[in-house]
């Protein structure tokens, strides 16, 4: 009997280790052959068409992917979290308000300049965001909705955040390489992202944050590609022309100095234990 009982949580356990490294290997197939075949399907002509076609191509089936793996291993995927809207509008602040700090220290460092691009508020702009929500919702849902939680059942929370990030961070390299500025970025982003769906309980966090950041940085200020304009049009237009380390790559944002310093910025602040907050609050009335 107790050869058995212990046998029992072995074979759970090989189980759920099994579930996500399948899921992981279709989710990373899917994406590569998408990205290496998907021009020979729809074509890669520059254009609003094939742009929204190609995002939608890649992205949505990861929502399928995690939720069945979520039902293979008993885990609840699409979990909206604790008072979802305190944290979707505290996700969109550090979205926005992130993505706009590091445009201001790009700024004064020398290195924005007006673009020729503008276009203003155009359908082809809010077809943009809606774009943008569901790549951020695809990406938390197979992250943060599914492998976080999978991961941290195995191994506890800090392990699970940590690994889902590292992992979110390879994940971003299946278009290519990226410089190493622009995969701390990534990583920091992801961890960043990971702690708001720890906090917060759920998807609505993460997904807003992560939306509002990509969305203020293509359908507001236009700064992908770098130097350009977004295929789908912006609110304004900004190109960094500085020194790499602050923006003026191709990369732009995503390989600066500046967005690692405001990642980090607003990553601490989650870091500090529910317990602390609590003991730091003033007592009712005081």
């Amino acid at each position: 009997m107790a050869q058995t009982g212990s046998a029992d949580p072995v074979a759970s356990a090989l189980w759920q280790w099994g579930v996500i490294g399948a899921s992981l290997l279709a989710a990373w197939s899917w994406v590569l052959l998408m990205v290496y075949f998907a021009p020979d399907l729809i074509g890669d002509e520059p254009g609003s068409t094939i742009t929204i076609g190609f995002t939608l191509l890649v992205y949505v089936p990861l929502l399928p992917i995690a939720v069945i793996a979520g039902m293979l291993a008993r885990h609840k995927v699409l979990r909206g979290g604790q008072a979802r809207p305190s944290w979707t509008a505290i996700g969109i602040a550090i979205g926005a308000g992130g993505l706009t700090a590091t445009l201001a220290l790009s700024w004064l460092n020398g290195g924005l300049v007006a673009g020729a691009g503008i276009t203003g508020f155009t359908v082809l702009v809010l077809v943009a965001i809606a774009v943008t929500i569901v790549q951020s919702a695809m990406e938390e849902v197979l992250f943060r909705g599914w492998l976080q939680p999978a991961l941290s059942a195995q191994t506890g929370p800090v392990a699970g955040v940590a690994v889902a990030t590292v992992l979110f961070t390879a994940f971003h390299l299946i278009g290519g390489p990226r410089q190493l500025l622009s995969l701390l970025v990534i990583a920091l982003a992801g961890l960043l992202f990971g702690l708001l769906a720890l906090r917060s309980g759920g998807l609505w966090a993460p997904v807003a944050a992560h939306a509002a950041w990509n969305g203020t940085e293509n359908s507001v200020f236009g700064l992908l590609p770098n130097p350009g304009n977004p295929s789908l049009g912006s609110l304004v237009d900004f190109d960094m022309i500085g020194s790499p380390l602050w923006g003026g790559s191709e990369e732009g944002l995503n390989a600066s100095v500046g967005t690692a310093m405001v990642l980090l910025a607003l990553i601490v602040p989650l870091l500090v234990p529910r317990a602390t907050l609590r003991a730091a609050a003033p007592a009712p009335g005081a």
